[in-house]
Parts: structure tokens; sequence; C-alpha cells
């Protein structure tokens, strides 16, 4: 039996020449959580492993422009509640707009992070840049 050291030191090897190969949308998914690396084992997938990742049903950008349209947080929020998307489509329009959520989030957390980094950053800016009343 080969030693546990040696044989991970092999395995290392392997995976950081499988990592380098990477594209950089692969490798940013991978670094993010987004993605994860799976160990497969000898003889492939079972079916249940297997699903597809889910697609939103509405388009990312279509959801932005929507969202840039409210004044207020809690409109967004139903926005986002009544576009009735699973947490895999609501994580696939959080990637596709570029907001990064944890991959264990729950359906509030993703509803949460979108609607802070679409409509909640955008009237926090506008708040603190906004000028205060003239003094009488």
């Amino acid at each position: 039996m080969a030693d546990p050291a040696d044989l991970a030191h092999a395995v290392l090897l392997k995976v950081a020449e499988f990592v380098r190969k990477l594209p950089a949308d692969q490798l940013r998914d991978l670094a993010d959580g987004t993605a994860r690396l799976e160990l497969v084992p000898k003889g492939g997938r079972t079916a249940a492993r297997t699903r597809p990742a889910a697609a939103a049903t509405v388009p990312a950008q279509q959801v932005r422009a929507d969202l840039a349209a409210f004044g207020d947080t809690a409109a967004a929020r139903q926005y986002l509640i009544d576009l009735k998307l699973t947490v895999p489509q609501l994580r696939a329009v959080a990637r596709e707009l570029g907001i990064t959520v944890a991959s264990k989030a729950t359906k509030e957390q993703v509803l949460q992070s979108l609607v802070q980094w679409t409509v909640g950053r955008r009237l926090d800016s506008e708040s603190i840049s906004r000028q205060a009343p003239a003094a009488r």
C-alpha cells in the first residue's frame, strides 16, 4: 500500500493540472463558491446527481431593468417573490447580474442580496448624495 502522503501529493498534482486548464469564468465560479469540484466514482454518476442547472424564466437583464424602477426595497422584494422563481433560478439571476450569493444561501437570503445590490445600494447612494435642506 502506498504512503498516504505520497498519494495526496499525486492527487494534488492532478487537481492542480486540471484547475490550471479551466477557463476564467469557471475558475471564478470555483473561487466564489458557485461551483465545486466533485469526486465521481469509477463508473460514472447516478441519474439523481446529473440535474442540469435551473435557468431563470425571466432574463436577468429584464429583472435588472424592472428593479431599477423601484423606489423602495419592499416593493422590489415583492416583485421578486411574484416572479415565483426557485432558489436555483434566483441564484442564476444573481450570478448573471454579478451578485455573489453563498452556495448554501436560503431563498430569503438570495432575495435579500438581490434587493440590496440592485435597489438598496442605489437608494442609499441617492440618499447620501442628496443635499440637506437650507437652514432657516
